[in-house]
Parts: C-alpha cells; structure tokens; sequence
C-alpha cells in the first residue's frame, strides 16, 4: 500500500488533517542540531505515555528508535547493564554524526511526533525485516510512528506520512517500503507486550 501511495503520490489528496492544530504543526529533517529535542520527546513518551511507557513496553521503552541503526541483536540490546542508558547514548551519537533518518513534528516549538523514514540502504541493521538475499537498491524505507498521546487522532501522523513520502522522492526514491507487524504474540517474542497483545487481539477479532 504505501509502495502504490507514495509512487502515485495518491496521499496527498485522499488524507486530510482532523484539527486546524495539524495545520501548525511543522515538520522538521532529523539534524543534530536537534538532538536534545529528540530525546526530550522520547524520554517524555517513555515516562508518561499510557501505550509506550517503559513499565508497559519494558523493550520497546527504552529503544529511542535506534533499532534500526545498531548493529547489536534485540536481545543484545535489550538486556545488556543500563540497557536504556546505553541505547540513548547510541542514538545520540548517531544523531550527532548526522547517520540517523527522519522527520520530526513540531507544534508550538515542543516535538509532538516522529517518523523514522529514510533510503532502505542508509540503515544499518533491518534485521529480518528484509531478506538477506533482497538488493537494497533505490528504495525508501519507513518504519516508526510516535505521536505523543495528546496529539493522536488529529492528523499529525498523517501530516508526517505525507512528508516523509516527500522526503523520499525528493531524495529520488520513487519507491517506499512500510513494514506492519501482525505476527502473534508467542514465548520469547520480543513484541510480546501488553500493547502489542491487545492489538493482536483486537485483529483476531475484526477477522
């Protein structure tokens, strides 16, 4: 689907945003001159946030996103000492080296939300997301959504799909991958968390 949307650019005119809120948010590249920003607004998700809190979400609570960009096992990175300390500081550094993809929303100069997108090839690890086989090629990936818990249902994430599909064609990627997760909960899953049960249930039952 967003392979099909981004290419015919389609989102555009079929998505519009729910709030007059959306039309102030802006939309910032990931520069490392925004660092601070950045992790203040993960760390404000992780403390507060009734979906993404480290209580709730003990392994996706502390990533900061930085999955993607780290060369380590989920398992490594996860259960190392001071794992989220550690996982905060790759991700910094990575952002300051000017190595990490995205787009950031603003509204009323506080970061309201994330998109992790960039080209399929600037990621360092995609773990099993894409077969090893598979050429990297000129193809945009998209990964993570995180709007903060205020602003959901108004548009601010649909406000950063349409960019990021800017982004990426404006980069020359007339193609982007997105990668949903609908696998099961099961032993040893990393994904098997409260939030991520409920939604599995919740498609269990739409079917």
């Amino acid at each position: 689907i967003l392979h099909c949307l981004c290419r015919s650019g389609a989102l555009r005119g079929e998505m519009t945003p729910k709030s007059e809120l959306t039309n102030e948010t802006v939309i910032r590249d990931l520069k490392p001159e925004l660092v601070d920003d950045y992790l203040r607004f993960f760390q404000s998700v992780y403390s507060t946030d009734p979906w993404l809190n480290t209580e709730s979400n003990p392994w996706w609570g502390i990533c900061y996103c930085g999955f993607y960009d780290d060369p380590r096992t989920e398992q490594e990175r996860n259960t190392a000492p001071e794992a989220a300390n550690k996982n905060r500081e790759m991700r910094a550094e990575t952002i300051r080296s000017g190595k990490a993809d995205g787009l950031l929303a603003y509204l009323d100069g506080k970061v309201v939300g994330w998109r992790n997108a960039g080209p399929r090839a600037s990621y360092r690890n995609l773990h099993n997301l894409v077969p090893a086989e598979d050429p990297r090629g000129e193809i945009g990936s998209i990964l993570c959504f995180v709007v903060a818990g205020p602003f959901r249902g108004i548009g601010v994430c649909t406000r950063l799909l349409h960019a990021a599909c800017d982004k990426l064609r404006s980069d020359g990627l007339e193609v982007a991958e997105g990668y949903p997760r609908t696998l099961p909960p099961a032993v040893n899953n990393p994904d098997d968390t409260p939030a991520e049960r409920n939604q599995h249930e919740r498609q269990h039952d739409d079917q």
